[in-house]
């Protein structure tokens, strides 16, 4: 058997073992480095003096509280703001993941989604509960127009007072809206329902935003602003049948004819080449039977409406990288260039999709790529239209082009070049 190497330097080998001991219990044992943190903090301060005003508040996020400024954010390089080890939303996800998968629910306010948790919340420190910017209804006002809402003649008791908790959810909800219980059981929890009130209908598990206004309205009991004919002549049993019969809330005629019975011209777009119309699908998905503050008797914004089908355009609305989008898609004017019930032209337009575009950019007509019937597309084999190589509802390149213009656009067709 070899015999061992002697080790000369007993006092070289001591100190190493020390220094790896030392080493091992810096950064396994919890707190023990709490001394070089705050030293590294105050390293920090030297050219960010705001920080020390932060941490004399009361309200502290954790990590922040400890001077572990490292926690969040990279003291060298990073690929994000502020440094940030990580996208902000991801970052605070980390471990801020809610209670009893709170955060998983269907519906989820648009900064909570988008992850911009700073929007609301402060990093560091606030004199505000839950680390947030502004109180109540200040907070909410900061993106939500409080003038349109609020500026009616009457208005809800918890909207006027800024209680907007007292019906929404903050981060996530199972419902539209991001209130918290089924639209059919929110309203009940504060108002009692009853028949006389409601020409003997028994609504007391309708969805009472089918014709009030959560949050105000120029009209009494917070009705809202356009009505249904039928409705505003309180002739109910022109769509439903009689409130004393076996199916008071059923509704008279079967299928769509309830409604094209009085919209004869919405019947013919019904019948055209591309129709909006399908299995599944009904008038009240878009319109509400009674009433709406929206033209039309929309449910809804355009773009809401809209968007609650066509899940790949509210995905390519939503992602950050897509900066340039046509300005209509950015108002959510869809009708603008789409018909609403039916077209004899593709995705519904109005006319053909070249005349569509025209109409507006003018000057493409006299100069362009050639587009329309004697151009084919190598790849797909159709003719080249706008949309060839635009993408309107969304792209991370200029005029909304489907690739970089510099090259990548031109080679997915020019092979040769």
């Amino acid at each position: 058997m070899p015999k061992m190497p002697k080790v000369k330097n007993y006092t070289f080998l001591f100190y190493l073992i020390f220094f790896v001991v030392f080493l091992s219990s810096m950064t396994s044992a919890p707190g023990a480095n709490a001394a070089d943190t705050k030293v590294g903090f105050e390293k920090c301060i030297e050219c960010h003096p705001k920080i020390q005003q932060e941490m004399a508040q009361k309200g502290r996020h954790e990590p922040f509280k400890k001077y572990q400024c490292s926690s969040c954010h990279n003291p060298h390089a990073s690929n994000h703001e502020y440094l940030a080890r990580n996208e902000i939303g991801t970052l605070c996800k980390n471990c801020h993941k809610g209670k009893k998968r709170s955060f998983d629910k269907k519906y989820s306010h648009l900064p909570f989604e988008q992850g911009e948790c700073l929007k609301c919340h402060s990093p560091h420190s606030s004199k505000n509960p839950k680390l947030l910017t502004a109180r109540g209804e200040q907070l909410c006002f900061g993106c939500h127009d409080d003038k349109e809402m609020f500026s009616k003649k009457n208005e809800h008791d918890p909207a006027r007072k800024g209680n907007c908790l007292t019906c929404h959810s903050h981060h996530t909800s199972d419902y539209e809206e991001l209130v918290e219980k089924n639209p059919e059981r929110i309203c009940v929890t504060c108002h009692s329902v009853t028949k006389k009130s409601h020409f003997n209908y028994p609504v007391q598990s309708a969805d009472c935003m089918s014709c009030h206004n959560p949050h105000g309205s120029n009209r009494s009991k917070l009705i809202k602003k356009n009505l249904h004919k039928p409705f505003a002549g309180k002739k109910c049993a022109k769509c439903h049948n009689p409130a004393g019969s076996a199916d008071p809330l059923g509704i008279k005629s079967k299928g769509i004819s309830v409604c094209t019975t009085c919209h004869p011209l919405v019947e013919e777009d019904f019948k055209k080449v591309n129709t909006h119309v399908g299995e599944g699908v009904f008038c009240t998905d878009c319109h509400s039977p009674h009433a709406s503050d929206e033209a039309h008797l929309k449910k809804a914004k355009e773009k809401k409406i809209c968007t609650a089908c066509h899940q790949d355009t509210k995905e390519r609305l939503k992602d950050k990288n897509n900066k340039y989008k046509h300005p209509l898609v950015m108002e959510g004017k869809c009708t603008d260039c789409h018909r609403p019930h039916g077209s004899d032209f593709e995705l519904l337009y109005s006319t053909d999709e070249i005349s569509t575009c025209v109409d507006c950019h003018k000057r493409h007509a006299s100069f362009t790529h050639p587009v329309g019937k004697n151009t084919i597309d190598p790849r797909t084999k159709g003719e080249i239209t706008c949309s060839t190589c635009h993408n309107l509802m969304g792209s991370p390149h200029d005029f909304a082009l489907r690739f970089d213009q510099k090259k990548e656009m031109c080679i997915q067709c020019h092979k040769g070049y």
